[in-house]
């Protein structure tokens, strides 16, 4: 069905999304934004209609991109893009929510729906020009990718589609990841929703994924012939293959103390590998996938499971501290799939446990994938007897109870704001810290923080971790210059080494580092006779713009202007009465009577902190932290200034979860 004709049927019915009406009404209604309390019904309406306006590129989901009015259409081309190097992996999930959607509506839109998400998916692997090799993701267009290119260090990753595809740029190096939630969400939809036409296109993309992987000996392999970063998933039983696996794994090997024991991978190890291979049995009846299913769990199933034996133990903060919750995601999706498709007792007898595992450390966070996969697969897969029919709960899965209650006050609090804004947990004092920094050596709290109180995870909240304190911190505001003979405009740099120019006052911001070939400026000063004459001081020497930032070259020798100090601590005069400066702390403090006494003065600010600030300048007092930049005339009454672009993700891991919850029976039609 041509894709073409579903977008513009899309289009029309952006507004107006089908949502379960009463019997004999129409099947739409308009959606008005809701609250953050507002029932999980009318979230998840206002969720998708924001999906489909703003990360909707004819079926692929494109979470991050910047940050729009409602209702804005955004068109994902290489001069405005979002974060597409993760569409895979979050369409595939997507995919699998609007098939728990159909089953619980059997609402054709949403199978015309799946029907543009299904064509994206097919897009995904076809764009590469390698049969079963997936892209990450794709945007439209020709040339660098404005804001993803990272000044050329992406661009390996970065193709031209060719032939049908020459129209689309796309991102390479598929991960385990993006291959295995695209395996997931068609199995989903396809048990679920999927009409003769949608199965048969599954079962003919499943088999060309799978194909390849199968005959790469269960690894992804790009277009240069090289397996992709993380491109192993699972093990080839083959003993031919024993001393290259030996070699991938050697610094595992080499601290759990192997290195000169026989290779005897646990079968734990194939996780990801597993349910890939009946999927690819269930859906498409290959009997070579079922074949090297067996083959793999009768070479590995006896063996010791080193990796188990290592991590596994009772709850503690220090073991808490060394979670991948990004990783544990992808084992519930794999466990997922696994116990669903296979029925021999013997090996459910050692699936299950591998998903109390999980459990042990899951189940107070309040995630309700992982709930609600937990509740459905023990103590053994059961589906709903009617798609919606609410589930008793199993007393046999420890705090099940508990669990639905957190998983539930999870999706009531999640935001409806979804603006990627700083956060900092980390100076509140009524947060108990785990006193075990995470993997990356941040702080993080021993007990999960709220949903609507932590950091946004950047793209799927449900492999975010709950424990996580700060995030989306703005660089330190380094300089501000203004113009000669134009108060609108301005240059500030910052500590990420970047400078940005405003022509209107600082309502707009453009990046004007590009022809600084990659140099990090440490400080700028402006000509105070020249409108667009701008010194900036740089780890490669001083450099000089005559054009406001367009174009850099090295100063001359005899041209090195004394740029400005920054002594932020000493107290500042703004007025004849009026002083102001940052502490040792880091408050922003302003005093009446020239430091004699003093309070602080950041009412408005998102984060308390202050790092600069800057009088006498054409804007008043200018200020910034990790929360942002400001500017006031008195001190007291703070504007923000938006100097870094701001960007917003999308919802699919809310619509994934509550469409899963209403499909098996834990949220209930009216909630």
């Amino acid at each position: 069905m041509c894709s073409r004709r579903f977008s513009h049927c899309l289009l029309c019915i952006v507004y107006f999304l089908t949502f379960e009406p009463p019997a004999g009404a129409s099947s739409t209604v308009k959606v008005s934004v809701p609250k953050d309390s507002s029932p999980l019904r009318e979230k998840a309406a206002w969720f998708e209609k924001d999906l489909l306006d703003k990360h909707w590129l004819d079926g692929l989901y494109v979470s991050i991109v910047p940050s729009v009015p409602p209702g804005t259409k955004l068109q994902h081309t290489v001069d405005e893009p979002g974060n597409v190097i993760h569409a895979g992996v979050w369409t595939g999930r997507y995919l699998a929510g609007v098939g728990y959607q159909y089953g619980v509506t059997r609402d054709p839109s949403v199978r015309q729906q799946g029907g543009q998400i299904l064509h994206a998916l097919t897009i995904l692997e076809e764009v590469t020009g390698k049969p079963g090799l997936l892209a990450r993701g794709y945007v439209k267009g020709h040339g660098p990718v404005e804001g993803w290119e990272r000044n050329g260090a992406d661009s390996r990753e970065w193709h031209q589609g060719q032939g049908a595809y020459a129209g689309y740029r796309w991102y390479g190096d598929v991960s385990v990841d993006n291959f295995n939630a695209v395996l997931y969400g068609y199995a989903i939809y396809y048990d679920l929703a999927a009409d003769a036409a949608q199965k048969k296109l599954i079962a003919r993309n499943v088999d060309r994924l799978m194909t390849h992987l199968v005959d790469n000996h269960c690894r992804i392999i790009d277009v240069d012939g090289e397996v992709t970063q993380w491109g192993h998933i699972g093990i080839d039983p083959d003993p031919a293959f024993d001393d290259y696996y030996k070699k991938y794994y050697a610094q595992f090997l080499q601290r759990s103390g192997q290195t000169n024991a026989p290779w005897q991978p646990g079968l734990r190890s194939s996780l990801m590998l597993l349910p890939d291979l009946l999927i690819a049995d269930h859906i498409t009846g290959n009997p070579r996938y079922r074949d090297l299913y067996a083959r793999v769990v009768a070479r590995f199933r006896d063996n010791p499971d080193a990796r188990r034996e290592r991590d596994h133990g009772p709850f503690s903060l220090e073991r808490l501290a060394r979670v991948n919750h990004s990783s544990e995601g992808q084992s519930y999706e794999a466990l997922y799939n696994l116990i669903r498709y296979e029925h021999d007792p013997g090996l459910l007898e050692k699936y299950r446990p591998w998903v109390g595992d999980l459990w042990e450390m899951n189940w107070m966070e309040g995630n309700p994938i992982f709930t609600f996969m937990t509740l459905a697969l023990q103590p053994e897969y059961h589906g709903p007897s009617k798609p919606g029919q609410p589930q008793t709960i199993s007393s046999t899965v420890p705090n099940a109870s508990n669990s639905i209650r957190l998983a539930l006050e999870s999706l009531h609090d999640y935001p409806i704001d979804r603006n990627l804004r700083p956060v900092m947990n980390s100076l509140r004092k009524d947060i108990e810290l785990n006193p075990y920094a995470d993997r990356q050596g941040q702080k993080q709290s021993a007990q999960p923080v709220p949903i609507n109180r932590r950091p946004l995870d950047n793209e799927y909240a449900w492999k975010g971790n709950p424990y996580q304190l700060d995030g989306w911190l703005k660089p330190a505001l380094r300089m501000i210059q203004f113009a000669s003979d134009d108060a609108t405009v301005a240059w500030a740099c910052d500590s990420s080494g970047r400078i940005f120019m405003t022509r209107d006052g600082g309502k707009n911001w453009r990046d004007m580092s590009t022809g600084l070939m990659g140099a990090s400026v440490e400080s700028i000063l402006a000509s105070t006779n020249r409108t667009f004459v701008v010194y900036a001081k740089t780890d490669r020497g001083i450099m000089v713009t005559r054009d406001g930032g367009l174009s850099w070259r090295t100063a001359a020798a005899s041209d090195t202007p004394a740029f400005p100090s920054t002594q932020f601590v000493e107290w500042q005069p703004v007025t004849t009465n009026l002083s102001v400066r940052i502490d040792k702390f880091g408050e922003l403090m302003k005093s009446l009577d020239r430091g004699h006494t003093s309070v602080t003065c950041m009412r408005g600010w998102r984060i308390p902190l202050a790092t600069a600030i800057f009088v006498g300048t054409p804007w008043g007092i200018i200020a910034g932290g990790p929360g942002g930049c400001y500017r006031s005339q008195d001190a007291e009454n703070w504007i923000e200034i938006k100097l870094w672009p701001e960007e917003e993700t999308g919802a699919a891991d809310f619509l994934h979860a509550y469409w899963m919850g209403r499909y098996y029976g834990f949220i209930s039609k009216n909630e």
